[in-house]
């Protein structure tokens, strides 16, 4: 089933590495294990990765309503998990199951999970957007002249999306209105699973509309922001780990491409070829020279995949023990 998506990775890696090859990124990524200070910049790379996921574990606190200043924290390990499960899964298949782990974690209907994941993506999208106009506005001098296009685009799309955010239960309503349409004219919404999925659609409809609300809103952007200044910090780590000092201005600007290849599910294995031509792309932009980008950013990806394993790792290995000692 998923032939086709390791099949393309496969090719569009070989294209982007055939002259450069793997040997140069081993040596780079043996960097790490060079001075004691580069493997001070990867403790510390892990260190911004885990506090990512608290900061998302909040915002999906605040789409729960979880009340409480240490409740949120209760997610922690799914969010390490889904961040484990998008590294490591071709096609984004992490967001499709994380909806079924949440089911049997924490008993959160299956439609509810989906109307949080379609929102949190949303504030995702809005906040890296954000933020890379704020610091592409900030480094414009050292920008390429193609760059100054990019940031009008960027401009652009913002509106569309916060267009959306504000329409959501309306949309949510005319989609639940053209499903019950195309049941009955197909004739199945007798069945079982056209039923099963017209409760799923009604779920997702209903979990829009009760977090459709400004203040909520506002509290996940913060909490979106603040994710993804983690994100591009633990990047940043993980350059200066590898021996390439960046700005951090320049690291969020560059990194923001490879961070919206990434969301591309179609092409997507791991965040590899997607991520790879995305981060050449963006830190070229920067001064990066193209040979260099393409593998740091290779190299930067690796690192991202190990640690997702290592703090995904511990979160099962405690689960387990919870398991046999029950």
């Amino acid at each position: 089933m998923f032939f086709p998506h390791f099949f393309t990775a496969e090719c569009g890696l070989w294209l982007l590495l055939r002259q450069i090859g793997f040997q140069a990124i081993w040596v780079l990524l043996r960097q790490v294990d060079g001075p004691p200070y580069t493997r001070g910049w990867l403790l510390i790379g892990f260190g911004w990765y885990f506090l990512t996921n608290v900061c998302r574990a909040y915002r999906f606190g605040v789409l729960l309503a979880w009340p409480g200043p240490t409740q949120p924290l209760r997610l922690l390990p799914d969010m390490l998990v889904l961040s484990f499960l998008n590294n490591v899964l071709p096609a984004r298949v992490g967001e499709l199951l994380f909806p079924f782990w949440l089911q049997k974690r924490h008993q959160l209907p299956i439609g509810q999970s989906l109307a949080m994941l379609l929102i949190t993506r949303l504030f995702d999208f809005l906040a890296v957007c954000s933020l890379f106009l704020l610091f592409a506005l900030l480094s414009r001098d050292y920008l390429a002249a193609r760059s100054q296009q990019i940031i009008q685009i960027a401009i652009i799309v913002l509106g569309p999306s916060l267009l959306l955010l504000a329409m959501l239960p309306w949309l949510g309503k005319q989609g639940l209105a053209i499903l019950d349409w195309l049941l009955k004219r197909l004739g199945l919404a007798g069945y079982r699973w056209g039923q099963r999925l017209r409760q799923l659609g009604e779920g997702v409809v209903t979990a829009v509309t009760q977090i459709y609300h400004g203040r909520i809103y506002m509290k996940s952007f913060i909490w979106s922001l603040l994710a993804w200044l983690s994100t591009f910090a633990w990047f940043g780590a993980f350059l200066r780990a590898l021996g390439i000092p960046f700005p951090y201005p320049f690291t969020v600007v560059g990194a923001t491409f490879a961070v919206l290849a990434n969301a591309i599910p179609f092409i997507t294995v791991g965040g590899f070829w997607a991520h790879d031509v995305g981060w050449a792309f963006g830190f070229s932009l920067m001064g990066m020279g193209w040979e260099t980008a393409v593998v740091t950013g290779f190299a930067v990806n690796v690192l991202t995949v190990i640690v997702s394993v290592l703090f995904s790792g511990g979160v099962f290995a405690i689960f387990c023990l919870r398991k046999t000692g029950q």
